[in-house]
């Protein structure tokens, strides 16, 4: 396995994109966001796992998050689908097939988000994301101290971020019937409750599968791996 940074232009921002060669690639693709405040790095590990499981992968640094590499600012949801059907386009050019998409976090949502927009899309994986994150993080707010790291990010705050999320999903999901789809909750998840990530997976369409992992939230990536490479085996087992 190999490493390369790139650098493309999206319509909204530049976006910072770190593309994991595959030693024995299985000509299979995964687009792959991280969660807020965060950046690429958080999900260095199942990036690299996979990638060293014939998977080529391309991880992207959402815009406004200053731990990345991206710049430029986050004005809400629409950047961050702007930003990964970007890199979406990008590795579809680098590889001649379309990718998965995926993520953790706000980078789930905004896989679920772009595959619903690109019926070109094969399938996605939504790690610790779910529905009605609008009434959990009003309720996390309350606790003091919570701010959601809004100072590592130029640009909206995660409250504002998700206030409309369960609209878009509401709008996009039907769109992703016929196209396998991997909900993977995290059992000690403070931020996102297995609850919250069943009722996102029942508003899905099929075909889908739920799955639980032994994580927190911001390791969900990293504990994900094994059940994300066994569902991806099962679709693209290596010859």
């Amino acid at each position: 396995m190999s490493v390369e940074l790139h650098r493309i232009e999206a319509e909204r921002n530049p976006v910072a994109v770190l593309r994991y060669r595959a030693r024995r690639p299985r000509d299979v693709a995964m687009v792959v966001g991280h969660g807020y405040s965060s950046s690429k790095h958080n999900l260095d590990f199942l990036c690299s796992f996979l990638a060293t499981h014939g998977f080529e992968m391309f991880s992207l640094d959402f815009p406004g998050h200053k731990l990345g590499a991206s710049g430029g600012t986050l004005r809400g949801i629409d950047d961050c689908v702007d930003a990964m059907a970007a890199t979406v386009a990008f590795a579809r050019t680098a590889m001649r097939v379309t990718p998965y998409t995926m993520g953790h976090s706000m980078g789930a949502m905004t896989a679920l988000l772009t595959a619903a927009a690109d019926s070109t899309i094969p399938g996605v994986v939504a790690i610790a994301t779910g529905y009605g994150r609008p009434t959990a993080l009003t309720t996390l707010m309350n606790r003091p101290g919570s701010d959601f790291r809004a100072s590592y990010v130029d640009g909206v705050a995660l409250p504002e971020l998700t206030q409309s999320l369960d609209a878009h999903l509401d709008a996009s999901l039907g769109r992703l019937k016929g196209r396998p789809q991997l909900y993977v909750a995290a059992l000690r998840d403070a931020m996102v409750s297995q609850s919250s990530v069943r009722e996102l997976f029942d508003r899905a369409p099929e075909p889908k599968t739920f799955e639980t992992i032994e994580s927190d939230h911001t390791y969900a990536g990293d504990n994900a791996r094994g059940t994300i490479l066994k569902w991806l085996d099962e679709r693209h087992p290596r010859e």
